[in-house]
C-alpha cells in the first residue's frame, strides 16, 4: 500500500487591492514545499499567500461582520479596529 504524502490546507490570501481571501486544496506534507506550491498558486492568480493552515477550516475577516451588523454594533466593533484606531 502506498503512503499518500498530501494534505488538506486552508490558504489565505491578499490580492493586489488589499482583498482577502482563502481557498481549500491538497498540498504536500512538506510545510515548505506546501507553501512554495499554494504561494505559486495564487501568484498566477495576483494573490499573495499570506498563511498556510493545515485541514479545512472556513475563514471569516474583518469586512464579513462590518459590512453586515447595524451601526451600533459597527461602530463597536470599530473601537477595536487597528486600521481606525487613533
Amino acid at each position: 500500500m502506498m503512503e499518500n504524502k498530501e494534505m488538506i490546507y486552508t490558504a489565505i490570501f491578499q490580492n493586489s487591492q488589499g482583498n482577502l481571501s482563502y481557498e481549500t486544496y491538497n498540498g504536500h506534507m512538506s510545510r515548505s514545499e506546501a507553501w512554495i506550491a499554494a504561494a505559486k498558486q495564487g501568484g498566477a492568480n495576483d494573490k499573495c499567500l499570506v498563511a498556510l493552515v493545515p485541514g479545512v477550516h472556513p475563514v471569516y475577516f474583518y469586512s464579513d461582520f462590518v459590512d453586515s451588523v447595524a451601526d451600533s454594533a459597527h461602530s463597536e466593533l470599530r473601537n477595536h479596529d487597528l486600521f481606525d484606531l487613533n
